[in-house]
C-alpha cells in the first residue's frame, strides 16, 4: 500500500506538515538531479535559463554604461493552484486505493509520501519553511533571493542607496512574496519600498496584470485547433502503467495530470519520482501541446493578445524615453506568467509570423516556447545603455540576450534608441488595450500610472490568494 501519508480529497489537515518527516536521508542524493526534465514542464517547474543562448554577454558592452534597467519578473516556484491541487489529490487517492503492490514505473508508490501536506500551501510560493526537503534548491524564496544577488552584479550602480526605490508587485500573495524575497536578497544597503498594485478587474489599465481587466479575452476561441493535437502519448502512458499494474485503470486525463505532479513536486521537494514515469518522446509531446495551447490562448496566435500586452509595453517605452529625467533608474515589477507572455507578444521577440500546427510537432522552426519564456521565476529585462553620445536598447530573457531580429546593429546586438522607438511605434500601431479588451465594462481607469505616481498613491492593494 501507499505510505503513511493518507489524504481525503479537499480535506488535508492544516497541521499535517508538523508530523510528516521533512525528508528521508536516503533520498537526499536525488535532490536537484532532474534538471534535464524541467524545460519540458510547460513553465510549471523550477526556473532555468533560456536554452538558446547566443553567447552575447549580459553586461553592458565595452565603453558603454547602463542608464536604465526594467525588470518584469514572474513569481517564484510555487505549489499548485487550488484547482490543480484538487486534481492531483484526486489522482493520488486513485493510486492510494490500489489494493496491490505497485510494479514497474510506479514501484516507488509502495513507500511514498505525497508532497502536498497542507492545503494552506496551495497557490503559495515554496519556501524554506513549507518545502518538503530542507535542502530543496528550487524554492521560490531561494530563487528570488538568488535573483536579487545576481541583479546587483549587473545593475547595482542603478540603485541609489540615498533615495527610496520602488519595487512593484501584483496583488496575488505569491507575487507579493516573491517581490519581498527579492528585496531581502538585495540586502540592507538600499532603501527599497514594496508597492502592491491591484490585479482586480476594477484596476483597469493601472495594473501589472492587464489580462484580469480584459473581459473580451476568450481563452477557448481557438480550442478547435488546440483540441486537435494528438492524445496518443497520454494513452500510451496510461496503457503502460495499467499494464504494469493490472486493475489500476488510469485514464489519459490521469496521465496528463502526472506532468503537473512532476513539476510541482520538484518545486516543493527538489525531486520527483513521478517525473521518471515519462519517456522522452512523451515529454516532447506534452511540452509542444502546452506551447500550442499557450500560442493560441495568450500568445502570438491570438490577435487580441498584442493589445493586452500593449498596456505594459506602452509604459515601458515611456520609461525609456524619460530615462534621463526620472529620479529612479531601476524599475522592478513582478506579476504572472500570462502577463509576461502578453508583454513579450507585443514586443515581438518570439513572434516570427509562423502559426503553430496541431498536425505535427516542429523541431527546427519554432520560435515560441512557453516554458522557455515563463518558467517559475521568469525574468525579462529591458536594458538601456549609452556608448559615447548614443543610446541603445535590448532585451534579456531568462539570462540570455535576445536581440530584436530587425534591429540589432548597436553594440552588443542592441537596437539604436531612435530605431527602437520607431520599432515600438510600429508594434503598437492600432493596439488599444482599453478598447480591444472591453475594459470599460469593468473599470474607468484608462492609464497605467503606478510607475510614476507611487510616491503619491502608496500602493497597498489587498493581497489575493490566487
Amino acid at each position: 500500500m501507499v505510505g503513511a501519508a493518507i489524504f481525503l480529497l479537499g480535506a488535508i489537515p492544516a497541521c499535517l506538515g508538523a508530523v510528516l518527516p521533512k525528508n528521508k536521508p536516503d533520498d537526499m542524493h536525488l535532490v536537484g538531479t532532474q534538471k534535464d526534465i524541467i524545460p519540458y514542464l510547460a513553465g510549471a517547474g523550477p526556473y532555468f535559463s533560456y536554452p538558446v543562448n547566443y553567447g552575447i554577454p549580459i553586461e553592458a558592452p565595452d565603453q558603454c554604461e547602463f542608464r536604465q534597467v526594467q525588470l518584469i519578473g514572474r513569481h517564484g516556484e510555487r505549489y499548485p493552484t487550488t484547482n490543480s491541487g484538487k486534481k492531483l489529490l484526486k489522482l493520488y487517492n486513485t493510486l492510494r486505493k490500489y489494493p496491490n503492490k505497485f510494479n514497474g514505473s510506479l514501484e516507488f508508490m509502495n513507500d511514498y509520501e505525497f508532497f502536498i501536506r497542507d492545503q494552506n500551501d496551495l497557490q503559495m510560493e515554496t519556501t524554506l519553511s513549507n518545502s518538503v526537503n530542507f535542502v530543496n534548491p528550487y524554492t521560490g524564496q531561494a530563487d528570488a533571493t538568488a535573483h536579487a544577488r545576481k541583479f546587483l552584479v549587473y545593475y547595482n550602480e542603478l540603485l541609489n542607496a540615498a533615495e527610496q526605490t520602488a519595487v512593484f508587485a501584483a496583488s496575488s500573495e505569491r507575487v507579493h512574496d516573491t517581490a519581498q524575497y527579492f528585496i531581502e536578497g538585495l540586502g540592507d544597503n538600499y532603501n527599497m519600498t514594496l508597492q502592491t498594485v491591484s490585479e482586480e478587474p476594477s484596476a483597469g489599465a493601472n495594473t501589472i496584470s492587464a489580462g484580469n481587466s480584459c473581459p473580451a479575452w476568450d481563452e477557448d476561441l481557438y480550442s478547435n485547433i488546440t483540441d486537435a493535437y494528438t492524445t496518443k502519448y497520454l494513452e500510451d502512458i496510461a496503457y503502460r502503467l495499467n499494464g504494469e499494474n493490472p486493475g489500476l485503470n488510469l485514464s489519459s486525463s490521469d496521465a496528463y495530470n502526472m506532468f503537473a505532479w512532476c513539476a510541482y513536486e520538484l518545486n516543493a521537494r527538489g525531486y520527483s519520482e513521478i517525473c521518471d514515469v515519462f519517456k522522452k518522446e512523451e515529454l516532447i509531446h506534452y511540452s509542444y501541446y502546452n506551447d500550442l495551447t499557450s500560442f493560441y490562448q495568450d500568445g502570438p496566435g491570438y490577435p487580441m493578445i498584442k493589445a493586452a500586452g500593449s498596456n505594459l509595453f506602452n509604459a515601458s517605452v515611456a520609461l525609456l524615453q524619460q530615462s534621463e529625467s526620472l529620479p529612479q533608474r531601476a524599475y522592478i515589477a513582478f506579476t504572472h506568467d500570462t502577463d509576461i507572455l502578453n508583454y513579450l507578444v507585443t514586443i515581438g521577440l518570439f513572434d516570427d509570423g509562423k502559426m503553430l500546427s496541431a498536425n505535427s510537432t516542429p523541431f527546427r522552426e519554432q520560435a515560441f516556447h512557453r516554458s522557455w519564456q515563463v518558467p517559475q521565476g521568469a525574468r525579462v529585462y529591458t536594458q538601456k545603455y549609452t556608448c559615447g553620445n548614443d543610446s541603445y536598447v535590448r532585451y534579456v530573457v531568462n539570462d540570455a540576450v535576445i536581440p530584436i531580429e530587425t534591429c540589432s546593429s548597436g553594440p552588443g546586438f542592441s537596437c539604436p534608441e531612435k530605431e527602437f522607438y520607431a520599432y515600438a511605434t510600429e508594434r503598437l500601431q492600432g493596439q488599444n488595450f482599453f478598447q480591444a479588451c472591453n475594459t470599460s465594462s469593468v473599470s474607468n481607469v484608462t492609464d497605467l500610472t503606478f510607475f510614476w505616481d507611487w510616491e503619491e498613491k502608496h500602493y497597498n492593494a489587498t493581497l489575493l490568494k490566487q
